[in-house]
């Protein structure tokens, strides 16, 4: 006992010491990034070519078509100029944004002249606005198609966070806000960086629902014990888990994200039904010692198999996740360990009062199976139905609602100038070489006729085209839309400022840069696009991929998908052996693990039905949720063994298990499911689609655990006696 009290007294030592050490991370979505091998070489050789991936983008909305306007956009460019954290700009007032001029001389020969747009001197502000909207390279991209908008993009420093990042843009920006009002227009200032700081903010604050979470969880726990005790023992239990999980992150520094908050949203209701199980047992008279030998390989039992689910979550390259399925691990043997040195000691010390759950079991299942065939029939046929519809599509904005200010700003300047920017890299062996550059241009048309609205690309070919069509005009040669050979090039590129450059080919003239400006959010329709790349890369025999943030997002999100229903595979073939070990039966196992994967592909299929993709906050639930929703199963299968071995036939041990355990069973899923509810309060949507598949999960677990389980051990279950099954 001495040596418990050590032992335990030292881990909550360490546990307190690293909740001191827990920090909020200041870039959320920076957890979502791959750390492969090639994905990182990647990354690295596109940043180390190219200014930072890292930037916002600014739009100034009614305001350039205006003398003033025109001005205060100037202004705040050279503000954002001589910036700190910014890299570069490019807008029609950067130094960058090179414009055509043709002037009448007075030979009446045309004289090609390649100025800076804001020092073109345009008779007014309107007539800034007709030619920015007329110059090929701007269109789209500098300024929107009506002209009523135009963008200032901004390159940041890629050595700082994205909280830092987002609150020093925004400090520069907001002095500017009122006069842009006055002007008649407004700035929206959005970005990447903005989105992630912002989600940053949202987990923090949403992490403070834990504690409603825990107050509701100890309230139904009354309601359905009536006992303080149990009360006592699931606060004592929360606490330990949490300095345990939060303890356990500061120490080894984890930051708090979106995925490591969510499990912890999860580890409180998981110790709550654990201890309305021990409650269940206690009043049984089964608690540890005699028959509490089974009790305990029950409880033990249950915390490896949803450690288990947790630990398969995590077979996936995005760290975020790894993360969550670390910490769930961490948690669940936490509680696990916390029932027996807090949980048991306590219900033990009195007299319980039974479940205020309780439960007549149908006799019908057993006496008309083919109600239970048929039921077991349409659930089959709605997860069929339901996971031919799913389709897995991550998009990482969309864990803020319409209703957050910054996702506001973000969907409004997406409707000028694409949703985010994407860039594709091309390896070429001399950028002067116009062959690679005629070669992707029929991809970029292909691209503009797959999104007639709100895609742009970015690249230099169009200031070259302009460039060339003009020189060559004035020529006695016949007009080129694009110079025909390396030297025609490179004197062309003489006319540009390498400053100009910078953005489109390297230093080393073996990489060129496509930035798309793409309409839509999520990675379904990256990887839509992208398979219309790569094959037309394929094609032409051309070496090229997206590089850079967004398209990691993409990436990993999408393979989160993926992933997690290989884990659930992975997690459902472990379990399998060790409901083997544990019974040493196959058929209970076969049982076991087709009684349970039934609801984790029905809760998935609910998201085809209804229409939702798959993403982050769903996806993880399919190899945890098995773990979790087959502990009810596992303490009715050891009952109803326990039963057989003791004598009675299979049909009767499953009337009595059940009839013994539905309370606590019908208990902890009430318990579980009513406690997600307060993850409806978050402001992240991520918690809200977690919520609504693990509650699907449950529920279905439920019906399966009263209508379906009865009928597959009574067809496949031996009796002990007759050793032959009932049907």
């Amino acid at each position: 006992m001495l040596v418990r009290g050590i032992i335990l007294s030292v881990l909550l030592a360490f546990s307190v010491f690293g909740v001191t050490q827990l920090r909020v991370s200041d870039d959320a979505a920076e957890a979502m990034l791959p750390t492969d091998a090639e994905s990182v070489a990647r990354y690295a050789d596109y940043l180390d070519r190219f200014p930072s991936d890292q930037g916002a983008l600014i739009v100034f909305e009614d305001l350039i078509c205006k003398e003033q306007g025109w001005a205060l956009f100037k202004t705040v460019e050279q503000v954002f100029d001589q910036h700190p954290m910014v890299d570069r700009t490019l807008s029609l007032a950067s130094r960058s944004s090179r414009y055509m001029v043709n002037r009448s001389q007075a030979d009446q020969e045309d004289v090609l002249e390649l100025e800076v747009f804001a020092d073109v001197d345009f008779p007014s502000a309107h007539a800034r606005c007709a030619a920015a909207q007329d110059y090929q390279p701007f269109k789209d991209i500098l300024i929107s198609p009506a002209g009523n908008a135009a963008a200032l993009f901004l390159i940041t420093q890629g050595d700082h966070d994205a909280v830092t990042t987002s609150q020093s843009l925004l400090a520069a920006v907001n002095p500017y806000m009122e006069e842009a009002t006055h002007l008649g227009g407004r700035i929206i200032i959005t970005g990447e960086a903005i989105i992630s700081a912002e989600l940053s903010k949202v987990v923090a604050e949403d992490s403070l629902l834990i504690g409603l979470l825990l107050i509701l969880m100890l309230v139904l726990l009354y309601i359905t014990t009536r006992s303080w005790r149990a009360v006592l023992a699931s606060f004592l239990l929360n606490v330990f888990v949490l300095i345990c999980a939060y303890g356990f992150m500061g120490l080894v520094g984890l930051e708090l994200t979106p995925a490591t908050s969510l499990v912890v949203f999860l580890l409180v209701p998981l110790a709550s039904a654990f201890v309305v199980h021990a409650y269940g047992y206690v009043s049984r008279s089964e608690a540890p010692g005699g028959r509490g030998n089974l009790t305990r390989n029950a409880f033990l039992f249950a915390g490896l198999t949803t450690a288990i689910g947790f630990a398969c979550t995590g077979l996936t390259p995005a760290p975020d996740i790894r993360s969550l399925a670390l910490m769930g691990v961490v948690g669940i043997v936490a509680t696990t360990s916390g029932v027996f040195l807090f949980v048991f000691p306590v219900l033990r010390k009195m007299p319980l009062n039974p479940f205020i759950v309780q439960f007549a079991f149908p006799r019908i299942v057993i006496t008309q199976p083919i109600y239970g065939w048929v039921l077991l029939g349409i659930l089959v046929a709605f997860t069929a139905l339901g996971l031919s519809r799913l389709k897995i599509d991550y998009a990482p904005t969309d864990y803020l609602p319409h209703s957050n200010a910054k996702r506001a700003d973000f969907d409004a300047a997406g409707e000028y100038f694409g949703r985010m920017n994407l860039p594709l890299m091309v390896e070429v062996e001399n950028t002067e070489d116009p062959e690679p550059w005629v070669k992707l241009a029929p991809l970029i048309d292909q691209l503009n006729a797959m999104y007639p609205a709100a895609f742009q690309a970015s690249w230099f070919y169009d200031h070259m085209s302009e460039v060339t069509q003009k020189f060559t005009a004035s020529s006695q040669t016949e007009a080129l839309n694009f110079p025909a050979d390396a030297t025609t090039f490179a004197q062309l590129l003489l006319w540009f400022d390498p400053y100009d450059l910078e953005l489109f080919m390297d230093d080393e003239r073996q990489r060129l840069l496509v930035l798309f400006q793409i309409p839509y959010l999520g990675s379904h329709d990256y990887y839509k696009m992208k398979a219309v790349v790569e094959t037309y890369l394929a094609e032409n025999d051309i070496t090229g991929y997206f590089v850079g943030r967004v398209s990691s997002f993409f990436e990993t999100g999408h393979r989160m998908g993926l992933d997690n229903i290989k884990g659930l595979l992975v997690g459902a073939g472990l379990i399998y052996f060790l409901l083997y070990f544990l019974f040493r039966s196959f058929r209970l196992a076969t049982i076991g693990v087709a009684i349970n994967a039934l609801p984790v592909l029905m809760g998935l299929a609910f998201l085809g039905i209804i229409g939702a993709p798959l993403e982050m906050g769903s996806s993880v639930v399919a190899a945890m949720a098995f773990g979790i929703v087959l502990d009810d199963s596992t303490h009715l299968l050891i009952r109803i063994q326990q039963l057989v071995r003791s004598g009675y036939d299979p049909a009767t041990a499953v009337t009595r298990g059940i009839r013994e355990l539905l309370p606590p069973i019908i208990t902890t899923t009430g318990i579980i499911s009513l406690g997600f509810l307060v993850l409806y309060l978050a402001e992240s949507r991520l918690f809200a689609d977690f919520a609504t598949v693990i509650s699907v999960t449950l529920v279905s677990a439920l019906i399966a655990d009263i209508w379906i389980l009865p009928l597959l051990v009574r067809r496949f279950m031996r009796d002990p006696l007759t050793n032959r099954v009932l049907d």
